[in-house]
């Protein structure tokens, strides 16, 4: 739900060819004395966890933690029992550890399931699991999802052996091959896309100070923990699926971190790839806690004037351009393949013009980056109202579209590409029965139609749409589809864009 209220605050090789054309849109136009870029539609990918029902590795535990239990209530797993790559070192009397399994996607049915493990200790299994027997080192599950909303999956450590703990636990369905990293269906599905961007997988949002030495790698226990994903998981992903990654560096990696990162990356990645790289996630907006955090470094460096809003914003580009400084410097033997992003708020243009004019911060970068979601206000709506706000969404896409047409004038003043790191709709409602029948309607995919054709004749170049799979809630509903393998029938959003791709009216 990271882009909860941001409309609001004015302030593997193999499945390479999966990737094409289709992604690429002509855009009929630009801002004058700049060439038409092709429209490249990106994804925003939506977070690991179990509830956003999409699988995304082989290995059905890697999108989930450890909890322990006393009795019928879940809790965190303390951190002080888990070893560096977050298996559990030993459980206490009475305690057990349950861990989420990935429930398969539709068609909904029972998957056989495979799970090994090393060390010596005892699992067992929950919720739509069933233990159907145990080997070595190893157990037989059937998994049988319904598809009911609250349901669940998973396995249950009742004992290890502190001398030898149980670890490396693999479950995977059958027919899944061993070395598979990915799920296929994820991989065809990312396929779609031009860009990827990884913000929520990098947990960009929780504004943690994770040290170089303690990321996540790719034999960690689990890529949904406070460090993300794998940096080798994200390029990886990048590589087989053909598109190009766009990566938020921590707005308090030192830079340690940032050129470890920047040199894996450059290492790792298909030297064909574009990689952007932006600094945190939407500094400029009040309910994340980086946005505080300059601010506060702002005002304590002098920064505008003591105005506190520019001081952040200022602060901002000091740290942006520290960044960049180091992604250039590793990418001097490449420098067309990096794209350095600078981000600002769509709804108000000038903060866009305090970063670009700060010092020497757009020598730095090479593109301006907004989110231009259409947005209503929907306090007040109900279900009785579906008709009345679809008859505004024409006018709030073009009210937001005019927005990014001053913020790309701006980019233009400083011969930087204007793109989009976020955007679609942002019709949220803490009434479910209005969300559902919003999103669920038809004519959300008319609107999406508008929209994607709106950026391409009036744009041009990357929009990376928000998001790629999650269910319809209370704190929005970001998902292109509510689940993996959702008939694209049943999803407005996704079948528009899916024509859109393929040139279709």
């Amino acid at each position: 739900m990271l882009a909860v209220l941001a409309a609001t605050v004015l302030s593997l090789p193999a499945l390479a060819h999966f990737a094409g054309s289709a992604r690429e849109v002509k855009a009929a136009g630009d801002e004058p004395g700049h060439p038409a870029r092709k429209t490249a539609i990106g994804i925003n990918l939506s977070p690991l966890q179990t509830f956003n029902r999409q699988p995304v590795f082989a290995n059905m535990i890697l999108q989930s933690e450890w909890f322990q239990s006393r009795g019928a209530a879940w809790t965190a797993f303390p951190a002080s029992q888990l070893d560096a790559d977050g298996w559990v070192r030993f459980l206490e009397p009475g305690q057990v550890a349950p861990r989420p399994l990935m429930l398969p996607a539709p068609p909904f049915r029972s998957t056989a399931v495979r799970c090994t493990y090393a060390g010596r200790g005892e699992l067992s299994a929950g919720g739509v699991a069933r233990l159907r027997g145990s080997g070595v080192q190893s157990l037989d599950l059937e998994v049988t999802p319904t598809g009911a909303p609250d349901e669940g999956a998973w396995l249950v450590l009742t004992r290890t052996d502190p001398a030898d703990p149980v670890r490396d636990i693999d479950c995977r369905a059958a027919g899944t091959p061993a070395n598979a990293r990915f799920d296929p269906r994820f991989l065809e599905f990312v396929a779609d896309f031009a860009v990827v961007r990884f913000m929520d997988w990098q947990q960009t949002n929780a504004n943690a100070v994770v040290p170089w030495s303690r990321r996540s790698q790719p034999r960690s226990a689990s890529q949904a923990g406070p460090a993300g994903v794998s940096v080798e998981d994200m390029v990886d992903l990048a590589n087989a699926t053909g598109t190009d990654p766009w990566f938020n560096m921590p707005y308090h990696a030192d830079q340690e971190y940032v050129r470890a990162f920047a040199r894996l990356v450059h290492e790792r990645l298909d030297p064909g790839r574009t990689v952007y790289v932006e600094l945190g996630n939407e500094v400029w907006n009040d309910i994340f806690a980086a946005a505080a955090d300059a601010r506060s470094e702002g005002l304590a460096r002098g920064l505008g004037g003591g105005d506190a809003g520019t001081a952040r914003m200022e602060r901002y580009a000091q740290r942006m351009v520290e960044v960049m400084k180091v992604w250039t410097e590793v990418y001097a033997d490449r420098p067309r393949a990096l794209v350095r992003v600078a981000a600002s708020q769509n709804a108000n243009p000038t903060l866009a013009r305090i970063v670009l004019d700060y010092r020497d911060s757009a020598d730095w970068v090479d593109a301006l980056a907004t989110a231009p979601y259409f947005w209503l206000d929907l306090a007040g709506r109900k279900v009785d109202d579906v008709d009345a706000i679809f008859a505004q969404v024409p006018d709030a896409i073009a009210a937001s579209y005019a927005m990014a047409r001053e913020n790309q004038r701006i980019a233009a003043d400083h011969g930087k590409r204007y793109i989009a790191y976020e955007g679609g709709q942002h019709l949220v409602t803490p009434d479910i029965a209005l969300a559902r029948a919003l999103q669920r309607d038809p004519r959300m995919g008319e609107a999406y139609t508008r929209y994607l054709a709106g950026w391409r004749d009036g744009f041009g170049d990357t929009l990376n749409l928000y998001a790629s799979t999650a269910p319809i809630a209370w704190y929005g509903s970001w998902g292109l589809r509510e689940f993996a393998g959702q008939p694209e029938a049943e999803t407005p959003k996704y079948r528009a864009l899916r024509k859109f791709l393929k040139g279709q009216p």
